[in-house]
């Protein structure tokens, strides 16, 4: 867009001529034009052509929040008449009699000279100009030297009618003469849509945002303004960590508004609504919708062929090689959408039945898919729904709303009750799968008080256990509550009863009666039924949460005793939970041995997992962002012990990058649920108490969360967060919670059987008890970890407290390096300084410490919060944000965070 308005500013050629395809921005040039020549105090004369050749006088106005150009601009009027608007046209006579037309003009000029030096004639939808006027316009421009006196038009193309005719040949006249400057306005690339959505949003947009709004308006800005405004108010855009991820299950939610595109089909008849509607909602069909259109509205062919022309001259459908065809899919959306009940019914049913006789061919398999949903009960229902079913199951994650859209249709047409109930549970499934946790709860209850006498036995345990899951992403407890206390009745038999109220007890962190409920069903379960699958896990992980790992390590030894290992889904799933019992646990090298042994890689697990051993590996960025999209897609998170592993690892290295503000976010997020192992979120927010300034909340968070795991049983995490406490009351001077910290910590290591429990009590005992040998204890076992947060952070922990070699300093300064973790080597620099150690080129951190000063600010903390963060005064954040301002040229915060949301920092 800027380069389009400083072209057309330079160009001293009397017509400057816009063209584009409808909806490109030229009015929005205009209007931007027009206010770029008020500013000049330079006067602007500015007319518009309607469709019937009329010119009416208007000014161009750009809507409040358009500046950026993003949205097509207003046009407000009319304005007091103009000489030079009453003399360009119509004029009678101009058209045949040039004598006419050069008075006309003549006129014109005059009219425009009054104005000044430096007036301007914009000239808006040439595309509808009559002969006559384009006659005095060709007379005119000659008159104009580009300079004092300047004409700016826009033609839409295609252009009809007297344009179309009698355009061109004008336009090379005036080319002849060189009084022409002719700029085409295309539609935006996916790469320069992306700047625009980035500009509007303030938010880096994700991948498949960019893709979906480029499918919908291949690049046409009013199109995708258009796009942007449904999904922004049907909350179908969710910014985190100031990324704009697109969420599809929210966007089919809310049915597309009125468009301006529409209304402008509306205005053309009745008849051409009815053919554009039915055009459009056939469109899968390519050639054969022509013929289909006029048999279901009742309008003979050639009928239907004089409505598509009208739209065609009136710019709103093409025709060419390829038959009729709309320009933009958010087009034919929109028009669909328009279509009411009885229509969809009609014209999907004829579109199918179409299909089925091989009439009419279409290679989609969504849109064809999409046509049977919609035809419904109209044609055969038993063919419709084994269609609508297979490719419900064959459809992947990406294509999981039609997957929901199918399988509702395959519901209403189920022939009988057990078919339904089964179509059913496969819906729930497939709203679980995606995150439509609300959905789901509601449809397994429905399942569950209808249907349950016609599923067996374990499609009812499948059920209840989707039913807790979904009771698990509410704040409300109460219905667990009763599942677990066995106040509410269950279907299923016996066994089965007890792993579902053991869940129950699970999802409540009540994990001792987990463990007993699962051992009560062991003799009622058999290998063979899904809940031997559960009952598996929930006595193999529960048990290691309290301390217990035996079972845990009897299952990862002996797998082929795992039941139903040979199904893929069960698998894949037994793999999962044991990979959460090692990741939590620290044991990162365990988890890939196990992957490698299953002959899986991370990609086969879930993004829980895959984002906890990111952090682990030191891989910061790919965890951020596989967390930051879970918060996105799914308005309340469904909690399993993985999640919550997630978000306890995840903020830790957010921290580490001085990205507090996000870290927090992620944090409120966790919150929206009832997580499962609650207590390593309480540890989280004390990381970022901690970060913030204020060691001894963060040390009475710890404190309390640590009595709250104990009362429940549970040791998980604990390990990290006595190392965490002990550090802060060594840093405090609290001998007594130090020496606490040390018995609970080297009684971790003896019931936890994991190398990180060992390494921390070995930190302990340095720290607590300055013992040098226990130092160098804990640096061995870090380095054969090999994990680059946890041996980094160690290293200066340990120096910190005089128990290890300054020299390691540069070691772990330079771990720091690779994972981007700006405030840990800022504290680190800080520690090397005090104890003389050579801090490694200077430049780099100058140009560190400043982006850390600017990533606090982005992150919208106060000078007080900052100077906490950085160990420093309030007087001096404010002086180096003051230099920072003034070497990079930004303003103000919100201009620096832009500037890091779109990979522009200067510094």
């Amino acid at each position: 867009m800027e380069n389009i308005l400083d072209t057309i500013l330079e160009v001293e050629k009397p017509l400057v001529l816009l063209t584009g395809l409808a909806g490109t921005g030229r009015t929005n040039v205009l209007a931007r034009l027009s206010e770029h020549y008020e500013a000049e105090r330079r006067h602007v004369s500015a007319m518009r052509f309607t469709p019937n050749g009329d010119v009416a006088p208007t000014r161009f106005v750009l809507l409040p929040g358009d500046r950026k150009g993003t949205a097509a601009a207003a046009l407000r009027g009319p304005v007091p008449v103009e000489p030079a608007w009453a003399t360009i046209g119509p004029v009678a006579g101009a058209d045949e009699d040039p004598a006419v037309a050069l008075r006309a003009a003549h006129a014109a000029a005059a009219a425009l000279r009054r104005g000044g030096d430096g007036t301007v004639l914009l000239l808006d939808d040439l595309q509808w100009i009559d002969r006559s006027s384009l006659a005095v316009l060709e007379a005119l421009i000659p008159m104009l030297d580009g300079r004092r006196l300047k004409c700016v038009g826009a033609l839409r193309v295609p252009a009809d009618g007297p344009t179309a005719r009698y355009g061109p040949e004008t336009l090379t006249r005036l080319r002849e003469v060189n009084l022409v400057h002719t700029l085409r306005l295309r539609p935006l690339a996916k790469n320069l849509l992306a700047d625009e959505l980035r500009s509007t949003l303030g938010a880096a947009p994700d991948a498949a945002l960019v893709d979906h709004v480029y499918s919908q308006s291949r690049g046409v800005l009013s199109a995708a303004g258009e796009t942007m405004d449904v999904l922004r108010r049907g909350g179908a855009i969710r910014v985190v960590d100031r990324s704009a991820y697109f969420v599809p299950a929210v966007a089919s939610k809310f049915p597309l508004p009125t468009s301006e595109y529409v209304r402008s089909v509306r205005a053309l008849g009745t008849a051409e609504w009815e053919v554009a509607k039915a055009m459009a909602f056939l469109s899968p069909l390519g050639g054969t919708a022509l013929r289909l259109v006029g048999a279901v509205i009742g309008r003979s062919e050639q009928d239907v062929l004089d409505r598509l022309e009208t739209l065609r001259a009136a710019g709103l459908l093409h025709h060419g090689r390829k038959g009729w065809r709309f320009t933009l899919p958010f087009h034919i959306a929109a028009l669909t959408e328009a279509c009411g009940p009885y229509e969809r019914r009609m014209l999907a049913a004829a579109a199918v039945e179409a299909l089925w006789s091989g009439t009419a061919v279409c290679s989609d398999r969504e849109q064809r898919t999409n046509l049977l949903a919609e035809a419904g009960r109209s044609v055969d229902p038993a063919r419709a729904s084994e269609e609508l079913i297979r490719h419900a199951l064959e459809a992947g994650q990406g294509d999981a709303v039609s997957a929901v859209r199918w399988l509702n249709a395959a519901v209403d047409l189920a022939e009988d009750r057990t078919q339904r109930a089964k179509v059913l549970l496969l819906l729930v499934i497939t709203y679980h799968q995606n995150g439509f946790h609300e959905q789901s709860l509601r449809t397994v209850r429905l399942v569950l008080s209808d249907f349950a006498d016609e599923l067996n036995a374990g499609d009812v345990f499948d059920a209840h256990s989707l039913l807790l899951r979904g009771l698990s992403c509410r704040h409300d407890t109460e219905p667990l509550r009763d599942i677990a206390d066995g106040d509410h009745r269950l279907a299923g038999e016996p066994g089965a009863r007890a792993v579902i109220r053991a869940t129950a007890c699970a999802l409540l962190d009540r994990w001792a009666e987990a463990v007993r409920w699962a051992d009560a069903a062991a003799k009622a379960v058999r290998e063979e039924q899904p809940q031997a699958v559960a009952l598996h896990l929930l006595k193999a992980l529960g048990g290691l949460w309290q301390g217990q790992a035996e079972v845990f390590e009897q299952s990862l030894l002996d797998r082929t005793q795992w039941p139903l290992r040979d199904v893929t889904r069960y698998r894949v799933e037994l793999v999962d939970a044991h990979l959460t019992g090692l990741l939590l646990n620290g044991e990162l090298g365990r988890a890939e041995k196990l992957l490698a042994d299953e002959e899986l890689s991370w990609e086969d697990t879930g993004p829980a997992n895959r984002t906890t051993a990111a952090v682990l590996r030191g891989d910061f960025r790919t965890a951020t962002e596989l967390a930051c999209r879970n918060v996105a897609y799914r308005s309340t998170p469904c909690f399993e012990a993985a999640t919550t592993g997630m978000f306890h690892t995840t903020v830790s290295a957010l921290v580490c990058q001085g990205r507090l503000t996000t870290a927090r976010e992620l944090v409120a997020a966790a919150g929206d649920g009832i997580p499962v192992l609650a207590h390593l979120l309480d540890f989280t927010k004390a990381l970022i108490d901690r970060a913030l300034g204020d060691p001894r909340r963060a040390a009475d968070r710890l404190t309390t969360a640590l009595n709250t795991a104990e009362e429940r049983g549970l040791v998980v995490g604990c390990d990290t967060a006595c190392a965490e406490l002990a550090d802060l009351a060594v840093d405090l001077e609290d001998r007594e919670s130090a020496e606490n910290c040390l018995v609970k910590a080297e009684r971790l290591a003896r019931i936890l059987p994991t190398g990180r429990a060992a390494a921390l009590a070995s930190f302990v005992r340095a720290a607590v008890t300055k013992d040098t040998t226990a130092a160098m204890e804990c640096l061995r076992m870090a380095h054969k970890r090999g994990q680059p947060l946890e041996l980094s952070t160690l290293i200066a922990r340990l120096v910190k407290h005089g128990v290890a070699d300054p020299a390691l300093l540069s070691e772990a300064y330079e771990l720091m390096s690779g994972l981007g973790a700006l405030m840990h080597r800022a504290k680190t620099r800080t520690l090397m300084q005090k104890h003389g150690i050579v801090v490694p080129g200077r430049r780099n951190t100058v140009e560190e410490n400043e982006r850390l000063l600017a990533t606090l600010a982005a992150e919208g903390l106060s000078n007080k919060q900052i100077a906490v963060a950085l160990i420093t005064s309030e007087k001096s954040v404010e002086g180096r944000l003051s230099r920072l301002f003034i070497r990079s040229g930004y303003r103000s915060r919100i201009e620096l965070s832009t500037a890091i949301v779109n990979g522009e920092l200067r510094l």
